[in-house]
């Protein structure tokens, strides 16, 4: 059921992606004269200069236009991403503060003493998610996932390469290799980039960080992708089928960015941001940054950036115990 209701979540999600005016969300969206605080910052646990921070200082000097007051964007980085999120749980609730919510959250308090977990703020909305891919070297045996899936479970030990230990692609590749049941070896690296290298240069016999991660060397022949778990077919890959096509688990894994309000932030507030948020999304050069750097427009409401945040944190909290790195009691 809850694979079901998460796969319904993710399918509106895909169907978000594809929309290019704020009339497609259903209202014309003017800028508003009446936002509840003076200022609005935007503590950004991920590094300067990464993907959560570069697509959100995109984006900030329209949700400003719409606001009608001065949105800053602030990085708090360090700890992976400990140091933001510890920090954004403290801020003032009065409108004046938001945080940049990504996946690092749900897994900082099962593989670490990090006292906050998700349960500390309050979701405004989603706005872009990213899936995981299954990506071998070019020169593999092996050309479909099916022929993967066989190699795996006739050689236990299966290397794969992951963005570092309890982030969402070493959940994603053990949920993988409990549902085909494999034996796999999880080879944590300092992110998704230094992942796809490692399975470029032959270093690991598979990767799963998402598709934007893998772009450079699937185009320059060195991996091919055997499956995605997005909910639909990549644009760019469409030969490449879904985890869902094949009947495989693991599109509840998702890399999400979103934005998250301190507990007790007037919902006033947190409308206004919603709405600056689907602002944004709809404007014409965001829309091109976007496309142009490989960030698809994932829109969910609170409800439904809720849901995702329940459901995954359910699949992390599972996993993490099975992989017996949970500091969970």
């Amino acid at each position: 059921m809850m694979k079901k209701v998460l796969k319904g979540l993710l399918a509106c999600a895909a169907v978000a992606s594809m929309m290019v005016s704020v009339a497609a969300w259903g209202e014309e969206l003017t800028p508003i004269d009446n936002y509840p605080a003076k200022s609005l910052q935007i503590t950004v646990p991920p590094s300067a200069g990464g993907g959560t921070d570069v697509l959100i200082r995109a984006m900030a000097p329209k949700m400003e236009e719409y606001l009608g007051v001065p949105v800053t964007v602030v990085n708090k980085s360090g700890g992976g991403c400990a140091i933001g999120f510890a920090a954004g749980a403290q801020d003032p609730n009065d409108g004046s503060c938001i945080t940049a919510g990504v996946a690092e959250l749900l897994g900082l308090p099962y593989t670490t003493s990090f006292e906050y977990t998700y349960h500390d703020f309050e979701p405004i909305c989603n706005f872009n998610s990213c899936y995981g891919t299954i990506c071998v070297p070019k020169n593999a045996p092996y050309d479909t996932i099916e022929d993967f899936i066989a190699y795996m479970q006739e050689n236990p030990g299966t290397r794969f390469a992951n963005s570092g230990i309890g982030g969402p692609w070493h959940i994603l590749a053990s949920e993988f290799a409990e549902d085909i049941g494999a034996e796999v070896v999880h080879v944590p690296c300092d992110g998704g980039g230094p992942a796809a290298t490692a399975c470029a240069g032959g270093n690991v016999e598979a990767v799963n960080v998402s598709d934007a991660e893998v772009k450079t060397y699937v185009d320059s022949d060195l991996l091919k992708m055997l499956l995605t778990f997005s909910p639909v077919r990549l644009e760019g890959y469409p030969d490449v089928p879904t985890a869902e096509e094949k009947g495989i688990r693991g599109a509840d894994v998702v890399v999400f960015r979103g934005f998250l309000a301190p507990v007790g932030t007037p919902q006033e507030a947190k409308d206004a941001v919603d709405a600056a948020t689907r602002y944004a999304l709809a404007d014409a050069e965001v829309q091109e940054f976007m496309a142009n750097n490989m960030y698809t427009n994932n829109y969910l409401d609170a409800e439904g950036f809720q849901k995702m945040l329940d459901e995954m944190d359910a699949v992390i909290a599972e996993q993490c115990d099975i992989l017996g790195i949970s500091n969970a009691a």
